[in-house]
């Protein structure tokens, strides 16, 4: 294998294949980048099993071949090297010789045929999606994501083709047990896509596909019971499903809210900010206090001490008190555009359904907590 490319294309590959691989296995092979090297391209992979990426970039091949290398380590070399082409030899015992410029490198590798065979996806109901209406559609849902990987079945972002009363939406839902966040977008195409269960897209995953989303234009999704794969112009992942049945969200979203206060997003947010510095791991909760015209927001810490502000807001329900982890309702206002958001109760013991205008097929439920 012998080839010259670009150095901005070979460090945008390896960019993107940094997240894939994987830093602590006993599989080596998982921590090192595939280099094939075909006609005029480069095809550059990565895998942890889970998550796989594939990457085609152009390139002046020389001899056709392919091998693998520690894939932190080519990009750390590539990414210092003063050239703005690269040049990439394969030689014995699966050394990768790599200069630029006047700078050279041997990097140790380990045979391709050694490296997991790519993934292919059959029998995926295939919808094309604007960047953006995906991305901010992830963006409001995955923060909600268990971050516990022994609850399998929350550690990923359930999506779902959702009948509504204007016609099919994309439906994205993500719950840790203490929060929900659900988003329903309208997607051409959504009529003829025949997803009839929803699936769950693991949190690595998500995290990918955002990245991807980040470049705009449009995204080719494509999903089944056991796979997906997102696709761009040169980049396509495939995932692996998350098993596990999602759980049954819709009993723990408020229906019959009686009491409903509309506050200024970011004038809430600061408050939150502000009060919860006392705030720490044994002691995470603040207050929320619902008076006519004005919410207070308290923090008391035994070993800190306590905290008050309170801010105007329009509120004529009965007076609450409730507790709250602010951490959940400031990933929620940095989340969503709307100005004035609702904040809306049952009563004391049943959670909080956040909402706005600005943010429409949004919500969020956050449960109380004690104090």
């Amino acid at each position: 294998m012998e080839f010259s490319v670009r150095k901005e294309d070979l460090v945008k590959g390896l960019a993107r294949s940094q997240a894939v691989v994987e830093k602590r296995t006993a599989m080596p092979i998982l921590s090192n980048v595939l280099l094939d090297a075909r006609e005029d391209k480069i095809i550059m992979r990565a895998s942890d099993l889970e998550t796989s990426f594939e990457g085609s970039y152009p390139a002046r091949v020389q001899t056709q071949g392919s091998t693998t290398v520690p894939a932190r380590k080519l990009f750390e070399i590539v990414k210092e090297l003063p050239a703005e082409e690269i040049y990439l030899k394969e030689k014995e015992n699966s050394y990768l010789h790599i200069s630029g410029a006047r700078a050279n490198f041997e990097l140790v590798g380990i045979a391709a045929d050694e490296f997991p065979a790519f993934p292919e996806v059959t029998d995926a109901f295939e919808l094309t999606v604007e960047a953006k209406i995906l991305q901010e559609a992830i963006e409001k849902t995955m923060f909600a994501i268990s971050q516990e990987d022994t609850r399998f079945n929350l550690a990923g972002l359930y999506v779902e083709k959702f009948q509504m009363p204007d016609g099919p939406a994309l439906r994205c839902v993500a719950t840790d047990g203490h929060r929900l966040s659900l988003i329903d977008k309208q997607v051409d195409g959504m009529e003829e896509f025949g997803l009839s269960k929803g699936v769950i897209i693991p949190r690595k995953g998500v995290s990918e596909i955002r990245k991807l989303c980040e470049e705009g234009g449009d995204i080719v999704l494509g999903l089944s019971k056991e796979s997906a794969y997102v696709s761009k112009n040169e980049v396509k992942l495939i995932l692996r499903m998350q098993e596990g049945a999602f759980p049954d969200y819709e009993v723990v979203i408020p229906k019959n809210t009686q009491n409903k206060a509309f506050v200024n997003r970011q004038a809430f947010s600061d408050v939150l900010k502000r009060v919860a510095l006392l705030a720490t791991d044994r002691f995470q909760g603040v207050a929320l206090e619902f008076k006519e015209g004005l919410l207070e927001v308290q923090s008391q810490n035994p070993e800190l001490g306590k905290a008050s502000e309170s801010l105007e807001m329009d509120y004529d329900g009965a007076t609450l008190k409730v507790g709250f982890n602010a951490k959940y309702f400031l990933d929620i206002c940095n989340a969503m555009k709307s100005e004035e958001i609702s904040l809306a109760f049952i009563d004391e013991q049943n959670p909080c359904l956040v909402s706005g205008e600005g943010d429409p097929g949004y919500l969020s439920v956050v449960m109380p907590m004690r104090l």
